[in-house]
């Protein structure tokens, strides 16, 4: 039986999912779509991002995703084509990231000013031929005031490890795609050539 993940009982702030909109050309080539947050929105503002965010309780990540594209770029469900399911990705700061392939028809450049300051498009060759360019950062481990040092070998001198995670950009035409979606593309791009 093939289990489906839903936002049930969990953190629902440590779980998000998001579309990867693929636009096709007549001649076979496709566009990936993508959004700049809107500036007035609290988390992320001006970021470039997918389509997609935190699912609502009892909802499985792909229909989370897929309401979510709807809703951000103001599509039908007939507009969609689902493609299938990508890597869920873990972060550095335990968001776990479901991402979902689909092909948008019909698309008339549309989006919700309420969510999104503008959209744009990226061919989805240039990834496939321009590696992002990566830099290592490192989180230090800071315990909160209540924290039982008493507990640990060492106590207040315990020698903490340094948490290190990539950071990758890609530049388009004067758009920076980076971060989780830079990773989601990554991903994304192996598969394709795979």
């Amino acid at each position: 039986m093939n289990h489906v993940p839903k936002f049930i009982g969990m953190d629902r702030s440590h779980q998000a999912a998001v579309c990867i909109p693929l636009l096709e050309h007549g001649d076979g080539s496709y566009d990936i779509i993508f959004e700049v947050r809107a500036s007035t929105i609290a988390h992320q503002p001006g970021d470039v991002c997918l389509p997609g965010g935190r699912g609502e309780e009892g909802e499985a990540p792909r229909e989370a995703a897929l309401r979510e594209l709807q809703e951000e770029l103001l599509l039908t469900r007939e507009q969609i084509d689902y493609l299938g399911d990508m890597d869920k990705l873990y972060t550095g700061s335990n968001l776990n990231m479901y991402s979902y392939a689909v092909e948008v028809k019909e698309y008339q450049n549309t989006f919700s000013p309420e969510e999104v300051d503008e959209i744009f498009t990226v061919p989805l060759e240039f990834f496939l031929h321009t590696e992002p360019k990566c830099y290592v950062t490192k989180a230090k481990v800071e315990p909160g005031e209540d924290f039982p040092y008493e507990l640990i070998y060492g106590g207040r001198d315990y020698q903490w490890r340094s948490r290190k995670e990539e950071v990758c950009f890609y530049q388009y035409e004067g758009h920076v795609i980076w971060g989780l979606t830079a990773k989601m593309i990554r991903a994304f791009t192996e598969a394709v050539r795979e």
